[in-house]
């Protein structure tokens, strides 16, 4: 390359390219081009939410050309919808928000959400029609129903009578008034629907479908009701012969019962009769080995004879390996991480305790080499092995250099002003939806520059989540942020749980999006169920409820209290506070052995996959966020890890 290009190419990376952190320089530009107009949304918005609507009316033209200025527009027009006495005549304003198809479609909704509650079904109907009308099951049927004299079971109606999941009081509704009109029901929905109240156990709507079987199936269904509580005298009975898929899925049903109760008995059973309902072999063996590895999870005597018994697919041959390592026999450990597949024997977490394995059978060089292989992983594993060297971890920062370029192209963008507007005033999921949108298939350099522009405005979740996406590991200023950084360490001292602690569990729990749920129905930060948060709210004399756990300061306390709550249960073990944290106290205490073991090996054999891999995780997120928080300074996993002793 001639020397003029190459210096010139140096100087144009020079003047793009500058450290991460100096390319937020701008951001107070950014923020302000729209403070006025913020502001004037955050009144707005106030007024709309006291249902002052002709207040918000008259001053909608104070945001022109403001990003959320039609998001106004539309949380205005769906309070009119939800006021309005014949809410299809707003049908042509809901038109004119076509231009977002998204919130086209949930303005449809809301005009049949109103419709069906007035019970104006030819108004539904008005809304149901065209194109991107949301789908609304059972109020769809009652209006077709009420608005149509066509009364018999399509494939589409029969599909959601099977479904009782999806059933609401109007499916019921809608469904007694099909029920009495109709003279047949078809016979394939009539055992899909039987069956599927029988996995719910709603013996009692089974017994008023008897009445649409045959006397020869309706004995058959009789049998099954009655014989539900006992899956081990109905299985073999005459009432299951058949292998029909009602058979085949009431055979599995009952099996999974029988299970709960006497696993080893119910295998032994599918082990001789998965054949009679017309299952395959590999649908037998998939069976068995789910069942071998529930009682080594159980913690059952007779796993290791189930687990050998068993066509070994991955999660058979990881519990071979636990249970070699639960009992110490380190001989067989060997051995049984020798059947693992080659890809599997590269694994850290595999050399660690082959390494493991060699030690505690006195072979230390061997196990010395692997230990040194993988101590340079920047992981849960990668510390463990460097621990068992004595060696320091390999926690480097290497922040990206970040193009200003594709950071001012991005700030000029439309959808990304529109989501750090979200973000601003407080609509964060719908800044997370533009945000993602925007960066859909972005490059390396787009996303770098993206969480630039998300870390400078305090938008850490975004942050994160844009530079996990570029895969840079060494950008750790980013990917293990400090948010609420006083407040942390203030609740952090008042409790007494460690800083890197309290952001270790918060990482895993909800990547700093102060608003997520789950679908189990935790909130916030901390991912608080709002039972717990409740007693903990009752524990320091303050109200929870769940609409108050999206507040990141609250839910963090509530959090931390929690956490300390636990710490104290668990004699302050780091490890059994954070298993406890996931799963529970009650099962972390069955859990524990009758003798101290090694943390490392707990961790290893802890029976939920979820909770082994989140113990790991916060430990791991701990360690980097003390030596981010600390100036390098760490506290090692083989001081945070002492052996778990019995229960006490």
């Amino acid at each position: 390359m001639p020397a003029h290009i190459f210096i010139a190419q140096c100087l144009l990376l020079i003047i793009t390219c500058l450290p991460y952190h100096l390319a937020g320089a701008d951001t107070a530009s950014f923020l302000e081009r729209y403070s006025d107009q913020r502001q004037r949304y955050l009144e707005l918005n106030e007024l709309l939410k006291n249902g002052e609507l002709d207040a918000v009316k008259s001053r909608r033209g104070e945001l022109k050309n403001y990003p959320l200025a039609d998001y106004l527009d539309f949380l205005l027009l769906k309070k009119e919808i939800a006021r309005h006495a014949e809410p299809a005549s707003l049908l042509t304003r809901v038109e004119q928000m076509k231009h977002d198809r998204r919130l086209h479609r949930k303005l449809l909704s809301a005009v049949k959400n109103r419709s069906a509650k007035l019970e104006r079904w030819k108004d539904y109907q008005k809304a149901s029609a065209g194109d991107n009308v949301p789908v609304h099951p059972c109020d769809d049927l009652m209006a077709e129903f009420q608005t149509s004299r066509a009364l018999k079971f399509n494939q589409s109606i029969s599909d959601l009578w099977v479904d009782p999941v999806r059933h609401t009081k109007r499916c019921d509704e809608a469904f007694d008034l099909l029920l009495a009109k109709v003279s047949d029901v078809p016979t394939g929905a009539l055992w899909r629907r039987t069956v599927a109240l029988l996995k719910r156990g709603e013996r009692d709507e089974v017994r008023a479908l008897l009445k649409y079987f045959n006397k020869r199936d309706g004995r058959i269904v009789e049998a099954w009701i009655d014989g539900l509580t006992e899956p081990q005298n109905l299985l073999p009975s005459a009432a299951m012969r058949g292998d029909s898929i009602h058979h085949q899925e009431m055979a599995t049903l009952l099996l999974r019962r029988w299970a709960r109760n006497d696993l080893v008995a119910a295998s032994a059973f599918w082990r001789s009769n998965a054949k009679r309902f017309g299952f395959s072999n590999q649908r037998k063996q998939e069976t068995l080995a789910k069942y071998a590895v529930l009682a080594a999870k159980r913690g059952m005597p007779e796993s290791v004879e189930l687990l050998n018994n068993v066509e070994p697919d991955r999660d058979v041959r990881y519990w071979r390996v636990r249970l070699a390592l639960q009992a110490r026999d380190w001989k067989r450990s060997l051995a049984l991480l020798d059947e693992l597949t080659d890809t599997e024997k590269k694994e850290s977490r595999w050399k660690y305790w082959r390494a493991r394995s060699l030690e505690s059978q006195g072979y230390k060089s061997a196990a010395a080499r692997i230990y040194e292989n993988i101590a340079g992983g920047f992981d849960y594993y990668g510390f463990l092995a460097a621990d068992r060297l004595s060696s320091s971890y390999p926690i480097k920062v290497n922040q990206p250099l970040v193009n200003v370029a594709q950071v001012e192209s991005l700030r000029k963008s439309e959808q990304i002003a529109r989501a750090v507007e979200f973000f601003l005033v407080g609509i964060s999921w719908e800044g997370r939806r533009e945000w993602n949108q925007a960066l859909k298939s972005a490059s390396k350099e787009k996303l770098i520059a993206a969480a630039n522009i998300a870390q400078n405005v305090g938008w850490y979740d975004r942050a994160l989540a844009a530079m996990i996406s570029a895969s840079e590991p060494g950008a750790l200023d980013t990917l293990f942020p400090a948010p609420y950084s006083s407040y942390v360490g203030r609740t952090a001292e008042r409790y007494a749980v460690e800083r890197e602690f309290i952001y270790g569990v918060m990482r895993r729990e909800s990547l700093f999006i102060a608003d997520i749920k789950s679908s189990a129905g935790a909130v916030g930060l901390m991912q608080l169920m709002p039972a717990t948060a409740r007693q903990m709210g009752k524990e320091l004399g303050v109200k929870a409820p769940k609409w108050r756990l999206i507040d990141g300061e609250f839910n963090i306390k509530l959090g931390v209290k929690y956490l300390n709550h636990l710490m104290g249960r668990f004699d302050n073990n780091m490890v059994l506070t954070a298993a406890a944290y996931n799963a529970g106290p009650s099962r972390v205490n069955k859990w524990m052995a009758d003798r101290p073991v090694a943390a490392d090996l707990w961790v290893e054999t802890i029976p939920f996959d979820e909770t082994r891999a989140y113990v790991k995780a916060v430990l791991f997120n701990t360690i980097v966020s003390q030596w981010s928080l600390n100036d390098g300074a760490i506290t090692p996993l083989k001081h945070r890890m002492p052996d778990v002793a019995p229960a006490g």
